[in-house]
């Protein structure tokens, strides 16, 4: 089986080959003969055991246990077809005698030194006392880890007459056949294994066997297990060279994944109870680590692939399909653990190619979970494969940030604010994370408009910039906000860009604004004059100076860029779907815009805008927006609705509502409907007539239904005045047609919210001057407005 869509880090032979070189004690079982005193083994309704253990004991024993379920997935099965022995509480039997506890610490040290331990931290904990009849089997499987710090698994067998029932231990391709039947009253076999070996127990051919299985479990910490391996010290030196060599030539994120020997879950994951040949690996990894000023981890990697299976044919379980093509793969890293103990907050960071070793590590590997979705329609068969595997992690310490970013520039932002918090509290390092600013600065730089593709509500900018300003750093400000505000800007940031410009001060908001409105305007019109409009209304009390000066030259950007949101030229570079179109400015957007003028004193840029906005009143409503629009500056203060340009805007939409609503809408005189049905059908033929009927207000025109279906749609399509119900008297039934008189209604309706806003336009005339005249619409719409009072 095996991985196919890894791509293994091959350009590091030299660490590759110095990690598999450290001496490795230990294998991943050990089994042996022991002479030595037997226990004293008591259980419960059947009193103390005879060695060998006599048929009639052992009958008395299956008397008083239980069928032996398995573990299948996260459910405990019983099914005899996969195990077929009984077993028996540790809660019932009781272990003892004079010479027991030296034997198991003999065991216990031989374990160790086989399994590549401590024997001073290992311990073995009774877990049950198992009995197999003739026939009696277990199908290969893996031991879960039942208590914490569990590393493995240690078969004692009993003095028992029989044969067969063989433990056979399977790991990494490695095989291990282990006889544990003997019957000799004063010598006892054993075996132990690691946790995450495959094993299983061969069929009894002859008599019974009779075993006592523990828990083996690693206490306290991995200080004790200091220079176990013989040769590590000399070469962590060697390592931590070679480490330091690649850190200074890996791209931003690189990092180096070693495949640990052996499976772990992920609460069993830590460097305290690592078994074997992964202890010498982690700490030769994590001193050449600290040498190299790389961060060390270990975490669980995490594979899934999903493909189909070509033919099923054969395979009476569709579990046992194989993979026959991949068509989507997830790589990633999780679960992290620190060499103390703590869990890092670092989410699931990518598996990129090119670093995971040691090559080839996961050709052979079987998946841990799988599942199969049977064909349906034109789809084939669905296979997916999970595979889950220990690894030790190594990335510079200069680049973490970079690293963390690979998951996303949120995890990133997250680590600098959590070790700005600690400079907050008094216990961090001001200028590391000043430099961890300066690297997630960069490492936005470096993913440019990516940024934006995954920020889409602008919350990780607003983060980086309410980060700057936390930590005080306003040359980092300055530096971001000139590389990053512009392609990055989203309107909910707004208040946050104000305080950072405020931070850097007038001349990088000078250097700044012009091209952020150019690059923004369009896309963002109303946010960009908003913020605008905060900004001016923030500095314009300074004064003349550096602050007005750069609020002037932003306004004139406003006033040139315009003419490209209401009338976007075509882009010959761009397909006919993508092609710009012009943006309709609500009345917020058009009051800011003027608002922007008035404040700023761009008179001739406002006149400009309203002759613009004069020719797209499509896209600057002049009877609904324009009056909004110049009652919100009305109420900005009365300097705003001074200038020639609000005037010449107020005339614009006065001009307009009188032209549409001078006099109050003419209910109609008969009633006719005009009608153009582009149809020739009989149906549409009496519609049409009805339509023109000066005198007629009802109608029926009797129909089958696909032919009624027709005309209902006629009507609606065309929002004929014209009501319609369906008559069920006759075959075929009737469709009764009756006029109404919607139309007008909805002119009456416009005429009295045109006066609303005529009103509007009177409570936000011009301010007029000593030499100036009311404009010659205000009367008129004072005289109009009153009489429809």
């Amino acid at each position: 089986m095996g991985v196919t869509i890894v791509e293994y880090n091959t350009h590091q032979p030299e660490i590759e080959k110095l990690i598999k070189s450290l001496d490795r004690p230990g294998d991943y079982c050990v089994h042996s003969k022991l002479v030595t005193p037997m226990p004293r083994l008591v259980v419960n309704r059947v009193g103390t055991i005879a060695f060998p253990v006599l048929e009639s004991q052992i009958a008395a024993l299956i008397k008083a246990a239980e069928r032996a379920p398995y573990g299948r997935g996260p459910d405990t099965v019983l099914d005899r077809s996969v195990r077929d022995s009984w077993q028996i509480d540790r809660k019932k039997f009781r272990l003892g005698g004079a010479g027991w506890s030296g034997t198991l610490k003999t065991i216990l040290g031989r374990v160790a030194k086989g399994l590549g331990c401590d024997s001073k931290r290992l311990e073995a904990r009774p877990y049950k006392l198992l009995v197999y009849e003739p026939g009696g089997f277990f199908e290969p499987h893996r031991d879960t880890e039942k208590q914490v710090g569990m590393i493995g698994t240690l078969v004692v067998s009993l003095p028992t007459s029989g044969s067969g029932g063989e433990l056979v231990v399977r790991h990494k391709g490695r095989e291990r056949v282990i006889d544990l039947c003997g019957d000799d009253p004063g010598a006892m076999v054993f075996a132990a294994f690691y946790a995450d070996c495959t094993h299983e127990t061969r069929p009894v051919r002859k008599g019974h066997r009779v075993s006592l299985v523990f828990n083996l479990i690693l206490r306290g910490s991995r200080s004790a297990d200091a220079g176990r391996a013989p040769d590590f010290s000399s070469k962590a030196a060697e390592l931590g060279a070679l480490l330091r060599n690649w850190a200074c030539d890996a791209k931003a994120g690189a990092k180096i994944v070693w495949l640990m020997d052996h499976d772990y879950s992920r609460a069993g994951l830590s460097f305290s109870t690592l078994k074997g040949t992964d202890t010498v690996a982690a700490r030769a990894l994590e001193a050449a680590a600290n040498q190299a000023q790389c961060t060390f981890h270990a975490a669980t990697l995490h594979i899934t692939e999903t493909g189909y299976a070509d033919d099923y044919w054969g395979y009476n379980n569709l579990n046992d399909l194989p993979m026959e093509e991949v068509i989507d793969w997830e790589c990633k890293l999780a679960n992290w653990v620190a060499p103390d103990g703590s869990r890092p907050t670092y989410g699931a960071l990518p598996l990129q190619d090119e670093e995971l070793m040691p090559s080839g590590a996961l050709d052979d590997a079987d998946p841990d979970d799988k599942w199969v979705e049977e064909a349906s329609g034109n789809e084939g068969i669905t296979v997916e494969h999970v595979y889950r595997k220990a690894a030790l992690v190594v990335w510079p310490k200069a680049r973490i940030v970079q690293t963390l970013a690979a998951a996303g520039i949120s995890k990133a932002i997250d680590y600098v604010e959590a070790k700005a918090d600690l400079v907050r509290e008094a216990s961090g390092d001001r200028v590391g994370v000043m430099a961890l600013a300066s690297e997630l600065i960069d490492t936005w730089d470096a993913k440019g408009k990516a940024n934006t593709l995954h920020d889409r509500d602008g919350e990780q900018f607003r983060n980086v910039l309410s980060l700057l300003k936390r930590i005080g750093a306003a040359d980092l400000t300055a530096r971001f906000v000139l590389r990053n505000a512009t392609h990055s800007y989203h309107a909910s940031g707004n208040n946050e860009l104000a305080v950072a410009l405020r931070t850097v001060g007038a001349d990088v908001a000078a250097d700044f604004l012009p091209e952020f409105v150019r690059a923004n305007l369009y896309e963002h019109t109303q946010s960009v004059l908003e913020f605008l409009w905060h900004l001016a209304g923030e500095h314009w009390k300074e004064g003349p100076g550096p602050w007005r000066d750069a609020l002037g030259a932003a306004g004139a950007a406003v006033f040139k860029a315009l003419p490209l949101v209401v009338d976007p030229p075509a882009r010959p570079d761009l397909p006919e779907w993508r092609q710009p179109t012009p943006k309709a400015l609500s009345e917020e957007a058009i009051g800011d815009l003027f608002s922007l003028a008035g404040r700023l004193g761009l008179d001739a840029e406002a006149d400009n805008a309203v002759r613009l906005l004069s020719k797209h009143s499509s896209l600057a409503s002049p009877t609904r927006a324009i009056p909004k629009a110049l009652t919100r500056m009305r109420t900005r203060g009365a300097e705003l609705s001074k200038s020639a340009a609000y005037r010449a805007l107020w005339q614009t939409a006065a001009d307009y509502l009188l032209k549409r609503s001078g006099k109050p809408p003419e209910p109609p005189r008969s009633w006719y409907i005009k009608a153009e049905l582009g149809c020739s059908c009989k149906g549409c033929g009496q519609l049409h007539a009805f339509c023109a009927d000066a005198q007629s207000q009802v109608a029926k025109i009797s129909v089958a239904r696909p032919m009624r279906d027709h005309l209902r749609a006629k009507i609606d399509v065309l929002k004929l005045d014209i009501d319609y119900a369906t008559e069920r008297i006759g075959r075929p039934y009737s469709l009764v047609l009756t006029k109404n008189r919607a139309s007008y209604q909805r002119l009456l309706e416009r005429y009295d919210d045109d006066l609303k806003h005529m009103r509007m336009l009177i409570g936000a005339a011009p301010v007029l001057g000593e030499m100036e005249h009311p404009p010659h619409q205000l009367e008129t719409l004072r005289t109009l407005t009153n009489s429809a009072n």
